[in-house]
């Protein structure tokens, strides 16, 4: 009972008691919102996880730090990535890179999560396709969707932006540290912004 008032307090988010946005991106890759200390430990049993990514960075919660024991119990390989969904364009460049070298090395299967699991996590699942040379536009209508509860008229379009903009081409780290301005141009609506954070509590 302890544990599960802790992550009301400090989640401020029901929702992710009882909803998980477990979702497989690819064989052996995994996407959720943040799973609660109990359920992690089972999805980590029953898929075999061996890598985590929390790309909610280091916030320190108490979700983070159990988070952390657990893998460490579990032997379950664990990684921080700070990455913003409202504001891609502040995203650090040494971020992206972490981000990229860890997808390309880490022990499969792979988990990767945010807080709500649709749109920091949907961005590493499209970049994931992409780094994997599966076409864009497939990726992005495949992993930024509503049932995930990606809201595309959020401030979060932002993110799906970015993908839209990219060429393709170009290694990706170096094309999106040139044309960070560009992410701003995109324009949210106030109704899909109210939605996500005051009714869905995004980060």
């Amino acid at each position: 009972m302890r544990e599960f008032l802790k992550v009301i307090t400090e989640e401020h988010n029901v929702l992710n008691l009882f909803w998980f946005n477990f979702h497989e991106v690819d064989e052996g890759v995994y996407r959720s919102a943040q799973l609660t200390p109990w359920r992690l430990k089972k999805i980590i049993k029953k898929y075999g996880i061996k890598t985590i990514i929390n790309l909610r960075g280091n916030n320190k919660n108490y979700l983070y730090k159990r988070e952390k024991e657990i893998c460490e119990e579990m032997g379950v390989e664990y990684y921080t990535v700070a990455l913003l969904s409202r504001s891609p364009e502040r995203i650090k460049k040494h971020e992206l890179e972490k981000l990229i070298h860890i997808l390309k090395t880490a022990k499969k299967p792979i988990l990767f999560h945010c807080k709500a699991g649709a749109d920091r996590t949907g961005f590493v699942a499209v970049l994931w396709h992409i780094l994997n040379g599966r076409d864009k536009k497939w990726a992005i209508d495949k992993e930024l969707r509503l049932k995930y509860l990606y809201l595309p008229w959020s401030k979060a379009g932002k993110i799906k932006r970015v993908f839209e903009l990219y060429d393709g081409k170009s290694d990706f780290v170096e094309w999106f540290d040139k044309n960070r301005e560009k992410f701003k141009e995109f324009k949210s609506s106030k109704l899909g912004d109210f939605i996500s954070d005051k009714v869905l509590r995004k980060e």
